[in-house]
């Protein structure tokens, strides 16, 4: 049995709403943490000036962060993603993505990377009334602000949680941020 489904065109509503909340994150990241991008991006700088290596995690769909940052058009020198039997030093920066701040096992990760000198860098999303494990356990961190789906269905969940689209977008800051920086002191890319 074949089905035939119709749909009119350029009238689709949660398209619509998608797009817009979907900007409306983009506009918190850039209003909320221009100042530790920045901050990120001079950190950045000086890891990859001063003979380290900017290591990138991503948990779960996030590995997708890591991905674009080593194999991506968009990429900065000295980067790398990182491996389970990688020997951190400090002249290391390590840049972690997960979906959710109050995630326990993310943030001792974060704990043991800082324990080996390195600098620690958390992007992840914090739910109200929920612990701050990994923003507590690392030197800089990142709220995307997604902690639903940003468009409600008929049954009223909360559907469409582009976790993948917000980190890559507060990759590219970094990465637009940190190659102004290393531009600005003749380094090149």
């Amino acid at each position: 049995m074949c089905m035939i489904f119709n749909h009119k065109k350029g009238s689709d509503p949660m398209l619509k709403i998608f797009t817009t909340q979907l900007m409306g994150k983009f506009k918190h990241i850039q209003d909320n943490h221009e100042m530790v991008i920045e901050d990120i991006s001079r950190l950045l700088a000086q890891t990859i000036t001063g003979g380290g290596t900017v290591y990138f995690q991503g948990q779960n769909e996030l590995q997708g962060v890591a991905l674009e940052a080593i194999d991506g058009a968009d990429r900065l020198p000295s980067c790398a993603i990182l491996e389970p039997e990688t020997e951190l030093t400090d002249r290391d920066t390590v840049i972690m993505f997960g979906k959710y701040d109050d995630d326990e096992s993310f943030a001792k990760l974060a704990t043991i990377y800082k324990e080996t000198g390195a600098s620690v860098i958390g992007v992840a999303a914090t739910r109200k009334d929920q612990a701050q494990a990994l923003r507590d356990s690392v030197h800089f961190y990142i709220n995307t602000g997604l902690t639903s789906g940003l468009v409600p269905d008929e049954d009223g969940e909360r559907i469409g949680h582009p976790s993948l689209l917000v980190s890559l977008f507060v990759y590219h800051a970094i990465y637009l941020t940190t190659k102004e920086i290393l531009d600005e002191h003749g380094v090149e890319l």
